[in-house]
């Protein structure tokens, strides 16, 4: 499982790093290629999503199968859909929702660090709900991260790493599990912080250089 992770990581570091060296020698201006990693950190996000979703769905159309797992598929994929929505039309309000329930996912994680049994019992009754947690607010957030790029960025850091690291308190188990669907939430926050920085150092380049001599 941890070689399906750096494999994931991997790939998105170098198609983040092939597109941002194309777009530097077109155009070399630093704003344009904060925007350009921006894009590409959503779109490694959104082709995730939908690879993970379609296991996650074929799953559940197996197993249980019938109306329960078309059930449990639209559970998960209807507040991803909703929460895509709110963050592209109304970006503020998402970016207060979709911490309180970061918030939320993170204390699951303390749950499971000081009672790994019961929330094992949990999972196996309900399915993988901390990671299908982790994907239903990563791609909202990545959808928030095109118009408060840092603020995305910081949520989504704290979706890749928080469970992860809070589960390895209870059982190292859990972190080898939540990893493969934790590892591009994490990689595309850490992208958007970049490109915010990147944008910021363009902004202070393009205010020193309007200041008269």
């Amino acid at each position: 499982m941890f070689s399906v992770t750096i494999f994931l990581a991997a790939a998105a570091l170098i198609v983040a790093a092939a597109v941002t060296g194309i777009v530097s020698l077109r155009r070399p201006d630093r704003s344009v290629r904060a925007r350009a990693l921006v894009w590409t950190a959503a779109a490694i996000m959104t082709v995730f999503t939908v690879l993970a979703g379609l296991f996650i769905s074929g799953y559940a159309l197996t197993d249980p199968g019938g109306t329960e797992g078309v059930m449990l598929v639209l559970w998960w994929a209807v507040p991803l859909a909703v929460l895509a929505v709110l963050a592209w039309l109304r970006p503020s309000w998402a970016a207060r929702v979709l911490a309180l329930l970061t918030a939320l996912v993170v204390m699951a994680g303390i749950w499971f660090a000081l009672d790994s049994v019961s929330w094992r019992e949990f999972e196996n009754a309900n399915g993988p709900v901390r990671a299908v947690a982790v994907l239903v607010l990563a791609f909202p957030a990545a959808v928030l991260g095109l118009k408060r790029t840092a603020t995305a960025g910081w949520l989504l850091v704290a979706l890749g790493l928080g469970p992860i690291a809070l589960s390895a308190l209870g059982n190292l188990a859990g972190v080898v599990s939540l990893s493969a669907i934790s590892v591009i939430p994490l990689v595309t926050g850490l992208l958007f912080l970049v490109a915010a920085r990147m944008t910021r150092a363009a902004m202070s380049t393009e205010h020193a250089g309007a200041l008269p001599a």
